[in-house]
């Protein structure tokens, strides 16, 4: 295969911990990994930890770059906010390109998954900065959020990857995308599977957008050079607007529980009780979820957990309601149908994203109509993202005319594994399911 190419991967000399103490030096490992890409000129391939992106001008400095925080965020931001198109880009067929635009990095994404890993593609340009550092562009950009799921057959945890943000820019020579000709996202794949290869790490999986067919062949491709399992899986997510929805009379009957240790606990029993036969979970253990949900209201203080009780006090339904607009703006561009609409009265600024769903269909139906008034009269979310995949119980719950399907994509390091841990996963009609939730970044 191709060339071979070098990434540095910044961690602690210790293997069970996945970031560095404020106070102590950054340090890296080298690893040498075969590439398929076409790039001619030089790469800086690096593996940070997301939590070390704070400290992203010693990481800079190590490799003689421009250690600018300011610089840096700049391109992160050019990277990942490039429109997502959402539409058949052969046939045309689809109503949605959006762009996205992340607040307060790293912190944002740190709040979610503080184990993630940042895959960063540097190329070095001919120009310095006023230290003598020369300047370069991001190339291509991901994140390795890192779980741990529940293996059905064994009973036994085991670690798995989720891809997110896997953007390759999309810089212009001469008309050409000079980066996304020449097979940057193999680079990065490159990097995903050494990196499952240094930590023991057999279950990758990510999402892509619909239709995408390069992607997809890119994936098809990749799998089969590296002998790896894969399948797909469709998603469908709607946006609802609060307003045509939202109920007063069940907002009052909300219950938050976000600081009731007891009942949060209850909340996450609740969720693994309706797991089984599913082939993935974040959250196998309370203290898992736990971590999670503190490191999100610690970041976003109008996220949290909301229930309705029953006349003892029991949970009937609950849900985890993350307020989305406290981590990106979403804009709309060159809408089409509803969208137009949607995006000529300027709410997409605000989103709510309920999930983990528990409780009878009735009962979540009462919570989400609670949680659209709750959100929008008190923090003007004027919008709720919803996801569904096949075997969801919530489904219809979550439909609307504003539908944007997309596919997710899993990966098994050795291909027979990987077929048996479908199978183990597998329903009485050959469906396989996948999430129960769509995961969180």
């Amino acid at each position: 295969m191709g060339k071979i190419r070098t990434f540095h991967y910044f961690r602690p000399l210790e293997r069970d911990r996945m970031d560095f103490h404020p106070e102590e030096p950054l340090r890296f490992d080298s690893f040498e990994i075969k590439v398929i890409d076409r790039f001619k000129e030089q790469l800086e391939l690096l593996v940070v930890p997301v939590r070390s992106l704070e400290r992203i001008d010693e990481v800079l400095a190590d490799v003689g770059l421009n250690t600018s925080r300011d610089f840096f965020r700049e391109q992160c931001q050019e990277v990942i906010s490039v429109p997502e198109k959402h539409f058949n880009e052969q046939t045309g067929q689809g109503l949605l390109t959006f762009r996205v635009y992340f607040r307060n990095l790293p912190d944002s994404l740190a709040s979610i998954n503080g184990r993630a890993l940042v895959v960063l593609c540097l190329h070095p340009l001919k120009d310095k900065d006023q230290a003598g550092k020369r300047n370069y562009r991001i190339a291509g950009y991901a994140h390795v959020n890192s779980f741990d799921y529940m293996d059905q057959s064994s009973g036994a945890l085991c670690p798995s990857y989720y891809y997110n943000l896997l953007r390759v820019s999309t810089f212009s020579e001469n008309g050409k995308a000079l980066y996304r000709q020449c097979g940057m996202f193999a680079t990065i794949f490159s990097i995903f599977d050494e990196l499952t290869r240094i930590n023991g790490v057999n279950v990758g999986y990510a999402n892509f957008g619909k239709d995408n067919r390069g992607m997809q062949r890119s994936m098809e491709t990749l799998s089969r050079v590296f002998k790896k399992g894969y399948n797909q899986f469709p998603v469908d997510s709607y946006i609802k607007i609060n307003r045509l929805f939202r109920s007063r009379k069940w907002s009052k009957r909300l219950v938050d529980i976000s600081e009731d240790d007891a009942r949060i606990r209850n909340f996450h029993k609740k969720l693994l009780e309706r797991r089984d036969m599913f082939l993935l979970n974040q959250y196998a253990t309370y203290d898992s979820f736990k971590e999670m949900f503190e490191r999100v209201r610690a970041y976003s203080t109008t996220s949290g957990i909301y229930m309705l009780q029953g006349k003892n006090g029991e949970i009937l339904a609950a849900a985890l309601a993350i307020n989305w607009g406290d981590y990106f703006n979403l804009t709309l561009e060159e809408p089409r149908g509803l969208f137009k609409l949607i995006s000529s009265l300027k709410i997409t600024e605000r989103i709510l994203w309920p999930i983990h769903f528990v409780g009878e269909v009735s009962d979540v139906a009462k919570l989400l109509k609670g949680l659209a008034y709750l959100y929008e009269k008190k923090h003007k979310v004027h919008l709720s993202l919803m996801m569904s995949q096949r075997g969801d119980p919530y489904a219809r719950l979550k439909r609307s005319v504003l539908h944007d399907p997309f596919v997710y994509f899993t990966m098994y390091n050795k291909a027979k594994e990987y077929q048996d841990l479908e199978a183990s996963c597998r329903t009485e009609d050959g469906r396989i399911s996948i999430f129960t939730e769509t995961p969180l970044t």
